[in-house]
């Protein structure tokens, strides 16, 4: 302090120092920090309000990035019932080949009972396919009512849904295509002229029956395909805000490390003289 005469007791310039280097020991510490963590919040007194808003938006990050996996999961579901139609139709594809061959006079009784032969595989096989698609044990086609699934994408703030939709009532299973154990009988054979001219008439409503199922399932497939883009696209702009408020500025932590540095020097420096200073009290005693 100005004036202040010499004491032994109290040495003001050197609690100034210590108080000084205090302060600048935590800058430093501070800067460090941020170096290494390449956060400009590294605790909460950094930037309370700041952390707050990045908290929230990380969260919402990191819900929007599970909202694309569910919708995956979703695409997976139409995948796996679009495939399972598709081999569907290509049957029936086949089943018309032979029901077509069949109503020729062209071909012999014998000839139609071998085409027969063929046909009733194929009715099988339509049959289990139709039984056997799923997705995680969850059958997609036989039931009496529609397979629903509400695929959540939204975020912390706003709940939102995709529903998917495979059938519905009188629409699902194997029924949906006029092919259910009851009305096989219809179906059942292609082994006259007659029979396979009315089981044509039958597969061609089967497979436009089809063709509209994978229509439906399509537009859903492109929905959340849209929506994966969509959300991405947020979740990066979420994390661009987050990173803007948290991310610390390296050029400028730079710079504050040598001034912390510098002052960390010349305050020991500081601290030494003002130590120093009191020992020349012994000089008057010589």
């Amino acid at each position: 302090m100005a004036g202040q005469a010499f004491s032994v007791l109290s040495n003001f310039a050197s609690q100034q120092a210590q108080k000084d280097l205090y302060f600048t020991n935590i800058g430093l510490n501070k800067t460090l920090g941020k170096l290494s963590s390449g956060k400009r919040i590294v605790e909460a007194g950094d930037d309370a309000a700041g952390l707050a808003i990045a908290s929230a938006l990380k969260a919402d990050g990191m819900a929007l990035d599970q909202a694309v996996r569910n919708a995956n999961d979703g695409i997976a579901i139409v995948q796996i019932a679009d495939g399972a139609l598709n081999k569907l139709n290509d049957l029936l594809l086949r089943a018309v080949t032979l029901a077509e061959q069949s109503a020729s006079d062209t071909v012999g009784t014998n000839e139609k009972a071998t085409l027969n032969v063929e046909y009733r595989e194929i009715l099988n096989e339509l049959n289990r396919v139709i039984d056997v698609a799923n997705f995680k044990g969850e059958r997609l086609f036989s039931t009496g009512s529609a397979f629903t699934k509400g695929v959540y994408v939204g975020d912390t703030q706003f709940a939102s849904f995709i529903t998917i939709s495979i059938g519905g009532p009188g629409g699902a299973g194997t029924s949906a295509l006029g092919l259910s154990n009851a009305s096989l009988a219809s179906f059942s054979s292609i082994s006259s002229q007659s029979s396979a001219i009315t089981t044509l008439s039958l597969l061609q409503t089967a497979i436009a029956s089809i063709s509209r199922w994978r229509g439906a399932i399509g537009a859903q497939q492109n929905r959340l395909v849209n929506a994966v883009g969509i959300i991405q696209i947020q979740s990066l702009n979420i994390k661009a805000a987050e990173s803007s408020i948290t991310d610390a500025n390296m050029a400028e932590e730079i710079v504050n490390m040598t001034k912390w540095q510098i002052l960390m020097q010349s305050g020991m420096s500081s601290l030494a003289q003002a130590n120093a200073s009191s020992q020349l009290v012994l000089q008057l005693l010589r």
